[in-house]
């Protein structure tokens, strides 16, 4: 009995070890499996250099007494800043210095800690509000979103999202400008008269959010919202955390006594660092359109680390400015303290301990 016993372990024993092998087998395998998912997804993204929020410093000191020094990696806030400078023609402003721009952060100097003129390429979504309710607007703006994607260039990452009471991705994120254009000249018309520019207005920015790099939000819409589960509010919250993208509003339905859906438009764009625009005719689309192509390709890019290191989830107000450099005597031709305007975003929310 005593020999069966030990034969019967050792069997247990065998079947054990061949079981244990075969399941660290399998787990590399999934591994193996997860690794190529996700290098495909990334490839099939829109590629762009990406926005760094955070960076870690290893700081050497030492303790009391003779011990050895220690190193301690500490996590630093990097702030990163898209800004235009505009004339008052609306043209970009080049060749600026990091020297001519002033940060505040909540009213405290800051200090560049990076800065570079960008003239590349773009990630553009065009994010268009298209009912049953078809007016002549609607209609223009499609006209002038067509016209738009012939600026665009070979680098350019541009896609299309119509909705109405649901989002439709009637093109994804692709590079050939022709397959946008022939999805927004077979438009059909919806059915629905309903309006969820809330909703719509979230689920872009969080697919946004697996692309890298800075995205832009071109919104042509009324500003009503009648279908969303989403209030302004939950609106607003998102567009505080969301740092890397920019939206421009093209209000749709100016003129039509809607305030409040007009404001909701400016604060869009004002909150990211956008303009807003309210144009009536097909042409003053077109100029809109221009007008954002410019300013989207050209911009400056700053960085820097904030002097408030508080991790409390408070709102951190931004204000910059452009200034003269130290050499330059006002109203000298090297004062460039003239009212330019800046666009840059209002501002950014903390984040909390463990985010």
């Amino acid at each position: 009995m005593l020999c069966l016993k030990q034969s019967s372990f050792g069997f247990l024993a065998q079947r054990y070890i061949r079981l244990h092998r075969s399941l660290a087998l399998l787990a590399l395998l999934v591994v193996a499996l997860l690794i190529i998912g996700t290098a495909a997804w990334s490839q099939s993204q829109p590629s762009a250099k990406p926005e760094t929020q955070s960076s870690s410093q290893t700081v050497t000191t030492s303790g009391k007494g003779e011990g050895a020094p220690y190193s301690m990696r500490v996590t630093v806030p990097l702030v990163t800043l898209d800004v235009s400078v505009l004339t008052e023609n609306r043209y970009f402003v080049p060749e600026l210095k990091k020297e001519n721009f002033h940060i505040l952060e909540d009213g405290v100097p800051q200090t560049v800690a990076s800065f570079s003129e960008r003239h590349g390429a773009i990630t553009v979504v065009l994010l268009v509000e298209f009912t049953a309710d078809l007016s002549l607007t609607q209609r223009n703006a499609l006209r002038a979103s067509y016209r738009f994607t012939k600026t665009l260039r070979n680098e350019d990452w541009v896609a299309a999202i119509l909705f109405d009471r649901h989002l439709h991705i009637v093109q994804d994120f692709t590079q050939d400008k022709s397959a946008v254009q022939e999805v927004l000249t077979k438009v059909e018309l919806p059915l629905s008269r309903e309006i969820n520019m809330f909703d719509a207005l979230i689920e872009t920015l969080d697919r946004l959010q697996q692309v890298e790099g800075r995205k832009y939000i071109v919104l042509m819409a009324s500003g009503q919202d009648t279908f969303s589960k989403a209030v302004l509010d939950d609106v607003l919250k998102r567009l505080e955390m969301s740092k890397d993208t920019v939206i421009y509003s093209i209000a749709t339905g100016h003129g039509l006594n809607h305030l409040q859906a007009d404001n909701q438009m400016s604060a869009f764009a004002r909150m990211t660092g956008g303009r807003v625009f309210f144009p009536f005719s097909e042409e003053e689309y077109g100029d809109a359109f221009r007008d954002i192509g410019q300013t989207i390709r050209n911009h400056y890019l700053l960085s820097y680390r904030p002097t408030n290191k508080t991790q409390d989830g408070n709102w951190r107000a931004i204000k910059v400015t452009v200034v003269n450099p130290a050499e330059s005597a006002p109203g000298s031709k090297d004062d460039i303290g003239r009212k330019y305007q800046v666009i840059v975003r209002q501002g950014y929310r903390a984040k909390r301990p463990g985010e």
